[in-house]
């Protein structure tokens, strides 16, 4: 084998002489000025996606800044493995095609190693396929209609088993038997209802209409006259965004006070639409949920002062809502499972947050180890002219998530739910 007889010459006279030495040395004192100093190490890319625009943007905003000040606080508290987490912000339009086009930059041109957002079951469907095809993570925030497994997907928010079902026999119990279900005409409404309908028959209650708001259109022509036909008990609310504004105008004129149970409704958006229409709003409003802001237990002050402290106060911890605390949990599940794993691949941080607990706001959290969602307390609140919402009852221990309700067998939920898909153009949504 040749030997570079003039390398090895070079390298001789270098030690002979000391120079190597020398050199040598200045480079290890030079790399240790750097950690010295504190010379930033290179952070961890994450996305955060999420509707700053459009019908979605007054629900989702509040998300958002509670999503960027748990990165804050986590990078204060040390970062991940030892290094920074710098957020990349994307808006989602309130669009399922830009949620999806945000998603595929996201990964492919930023390289960021998991995304926290969605609010829509629409956008969320409308990413799964692309954050499965780039084996990228998905951490979900908001209570959905269930009928989902993806090993990329965290959800921690509520399954239909942890809200709907809860809410419609507290509501049974209240209000009578005569039921209205109104949403917006996307896929959680359209599957949340279809449950609902099961449920209802299975009580022995019925459901004398339903009726379904074209997303960010705030058209409720028709809505009136079925009322007054229909005379329910109360209305099932699934309508998501700022229409809720024309439903609840609607539905608070005059001394209208039909009891209304909202499953899209937080205390952000119940606040908006105080500002905007009055008290009315507060009527026999009620909301089935994971988290609300007025729950008066150690955990949740604690929680809260530590969010007004790393907002700078500029948020305002009476109206953080389900979403809003699922958000910061995911933050810092993620995180724990990281730093678990000792490492940032998709694959091995969803290993090592299955099963996982977390202390959160309401108490310990448990991941499911199966199917990745949150096993959480639930609660059911009244609104109050405040914009908060009261408590009127809570379960007394953590409620199993169950994706898939239980009322039919998993493969005809999925042709129900790829009819809707079907029917709407190979999109989410009414167009």
């Amino acid at each position: 084998m040749a030997v570079n007889t003039g390398f090895y010459a070079w390298l001789k006279q270098g030690l002979q002489r000391g120079w190597l030495w020398l050199f040598a040395a200045s480079f290890l004192a030079i790399a240790s000025l750097a950690i010295g100093f504190g010379w930033p190490a290179k952070p961890i890319l994450v996305g955060v996606v999420h509707s700053q625009t459009g019908t979605m943007a007054s629900a989702e905003g509040g998300v958002l800044q509670m999503t960027l000040a748990a990165i804050n606080l986590l990078n204060e508290q040390g970062g991940v493995l030892g290094r920074p987490v710098k957020a990349v912000v994307m808006d989602g339009a309130s669009d399922g095609e830009r949620f999806a086009q945000a998603v595929d930059e996201l990964i492919v041109d930023h390289g960021v190693v998991a995304i926290f957002g969605g609010w829509t079951s629409a956008s969320r469907r409308a990413m799964l396929p692309v954050i499965e095809q780039h084996k990228g993570l998905l951490i979900y925030p908001v209570q959905y209609e269930g009928l989902e497994e993806s090993q990329r997907i965290i959800y921690t928010g509520t399954t239909p088993n942890q809200q709907l079902n809860i809410a419609i026999t507290w509501m049974l119990e209240h209000f009578g038997s005569r039921v209205l279900l109104v949403g917006s005409d996307n896929i959680f409404p359209r599957v949340e209802n279809s449950i609902a309908q099961l449920v209802l028959k299975r009580l022995g209650a019925q459901v004398c209409g339903e009726y379904y708001i074209k997303s960010g259109s705030s058209k409720v022509d028709g809505l009136a006259k079925m009322v007054n036909e229909c005379r329910p008990d109360f209305i099932i609310n699934t309508v998501n965004g700022s229409d809720n504004l024309a439903l609840m105008q609607l539905l608070r004129q005059d001394e209208a006070k039909i009891p209304v149970m909202s499953l899209s409704m937080d205390e952000q958006q119940l606040q908006q639409l105080i500002v905007a229409l009055g008290e009315r709003v507060a009527r026999e409003h009620y909301v089935a949920t994971s988290y609300l802001s007025a729950l008066e237990t150690q955990e949740n002050l604690e929680f809260k002062a530590q969010v007004a402290n790393a907002t700078n106060h500029q948020l305002d911890v009476r109206y953080i809502s389900a979403a809003m605390k699922s958000a910061w949990d995911g933050v810092f599940l993620w995180a724990q499972a990281v730093n678990a794993a000792s490492e940032l691949s998709a694959e091995q941080v969803v290993h090592a947050i299955e099963g996982m607990s977390y202390a959160s706001a309401t108490g310990p959290v448990t991941v499911d180890p199966f199917n990745r969602h949150l096993w959480q307390p639930v609660f059911i609140g009244k609104a109050q002219a405040n914009g908060q919402f009261a408590l009127e009852w809570q379960s007394t221990s953590l409620v199993e998530p169950e994706p898939w309700p239980l009322v039919l067998p998993k493969h005809a939920w999925q042709r129900v739910v790829q009819s809707w898909y079907d029917f709407w153009g190979q999109q989410w949504q009414a167009p």
